[in-house]
């Protein structure tokens, strides 16, 4: 790290964090930073007794979580730890949804951040959460990010999804400014043609990045681009991956362009990072200081069982810090394959995930044949939740393509407009038709397919 770097790393981001915002995220980084190598029973103990102050407050000033334990028969006290939470109702994205008003405390906490799901399942959730559960949130992003060797001050390149729809120019000076000063570089990942990878890779050589975020599938185009071009020029540089599974193959290419130190991470806009890739490469670390990742299985009119080492079952999460707007056994609509117990490598104890499922999304092609990010109408569709309930793409064989929403009451003429500027940004030529429709099917697998590309 060179002299900027060491400097934002030791004065400029403790002074700016801890002094002027007076938010204690680096105090909660140094706890975890110990935690990390406590024992299990340590670990197991710290969360059944956040648990349990979780559901007492959830009881008493939630409205949507009392309903449901007294429902249930079940009370707060009732709940030592992670073992007895199958005694509660998993909550469904839908039940999230119609509930949102219900779900934020009307007492001992305050909604002080709220945002809206990118609407991977094609159903975008409006939730929020307490300034207690940012700080807990930063502070294990650091962890699993420093896993990678990612440090504040790093020189960074994002490859990610492009921002909010309609920012203010002043807004985005701003964004412009704390880009500049915390060393980070985005780059939109949503169009991929041969001339915009190319811009990726001379961004590369000049700015030179130690540490690369990117979304999974953007990386790997970016990484088979790369080896076929040979265009390395640079030493290992460690790559983030995100928001979509990595898959075996294309941790092979993206090894050969950047070097071994590949990691994968899983998370949700709900409750951010939930499990984090080690240097080990064996499977991904549950951020269990925050959270409580259950993999269940749904077999009949029985209640869910808990899916063994080995077995695919559906995430079910519960944030134990959102204290504003609780995520009690919340359904992500993820698939996940719990790793069998254990000490990894790395002597961590964390229970791991040893394969995140049902995260890949379809590639769209616009009129030259150039991949388009199917995430594209994600990212733009998170922020315009008030008005779009559900949404589907569909790429018919003739590269046009079928937007069907399920509209709010909220629903107009300039939704319609933000739509029209985002594809035709990125999907050059195709002609779009939007179909407005009361609901959309659901696959045999339980979950609605958002991107489906016509073969």
């Amino acid at each position: 790290m060179d002299t900027y770097g060491r400097l934002y790393q030791h004065i400029l981001y403790p002074l700016w964090e801890g002094v002027l915002r007076g938010r204690p995220t680096l105090e909660r980084l140094r706890y975890l930073e110990k935690t990390q190598w406590r024992s299990l029973d340590e670990l197991t103990a710290i969360a059944a007794g956040d648990l349990r102050r979780l559901l007492r407050h959830a009881h008493a000033n939630v409205p949507f979580y009392r309903k449901r334990f007294d429902a249930a028969g079940v009370g707060p006290d009732d709940v030592r730890g992670a073992d007895d939470l199958s005694r509660l109702p998993i909550t469904t994205r839908d039940e999230a949804r119609a509930g949102v008003d219900e779900r934020a405390a009307t007492a001992g906490a305050t909604v002080d951040i709220r945002k809206a799901t990118s609407g991977t399942l094609g159903s975008p959730l409006t939730f929020g959460y307490d300034l207690d559960s940012e700080y807990w949130r930063q502070a294990i992003k650091l962890r699993g990010y420093g896993w990678a060797g990612y440090r504040p001050g790093l020189r960074t390149l994002h490859y990610w999804g492009a921002g909010a729809p309609n920012t203010s120019r002043l807004k985005r000076a701003k964004i412009t400014v704390d880009h500049t000063l915390r060393r980070e570089r985005y780059i939109d990942c949503g169009r991929r043609s041969p001339e915009d990878l190319q811009r990726v890779v001379d961004a590369i050589i000049d700015y030179r990045p130690e540490l690369i975020f990117c979304y999974s599938q953007a990386g790997v185009d970016l990484a088979r681009f790369v080896v076929a071009g040979q265009h390395r020029r640079w030493e290992t540089i460690p790559v983030i991956c995100g928001a979509e599974r990595l898959l075996p193959t294309d941790r092979a290419v993206m090894n050969e362009a950047f070097g071994p130190d590949v990691f994968e991470t899983y998370g949700s806009r709900e409750v951010m990072l939930m499990a984090t890739e080690c240097a080990a490469h064996d499977g991904l670390h549950v951020s269990m200081e925050n959270l409580i990742v259950e993999v269940v299985v749904r077999e009949g009119p029985g209640a869910p069982r808990t899916a063994q080492p080995g077995e695919l079952g559906e995430v079910v999460v519960t944030d134990l810090h959102n204290f504003g707007m609780p995520f009690i056994r919340y359904a992500t609509g993820d698939l996940a394959v719990a790793a069998p117990p254990g000490i990894c490598s790395c002597g961590r104890v964390h229970p791991r995930l040893a394969t995140v499922e049902g995260r890949v999304t379809e590639t769209l092609l616009d009129a030259a044949g150039n991949r388009v990010n199917g995430l594209v109408f994600n990212v733009v569709i998170a922020h315009l939740a008030h008005a779009i309930r559900r949404f589907q793409v569909v790429q018919h064989r003739d590269r046009s393509i079928t937007l069907r929403i399920v509209p709010t009451e909220t629903y107009d003429a300039g939704i319609e407009n933000v739509l029209r500027q985002t594809w035709q940004r990125y999907l050059a030529g195709v002609a779009v038709t939007i179909e407005r429709v009361d609901d959309l099917p659901i696959a045999k697998s339980g979950k609605r397919q958002v991107v489906t590309v016509e073969r």
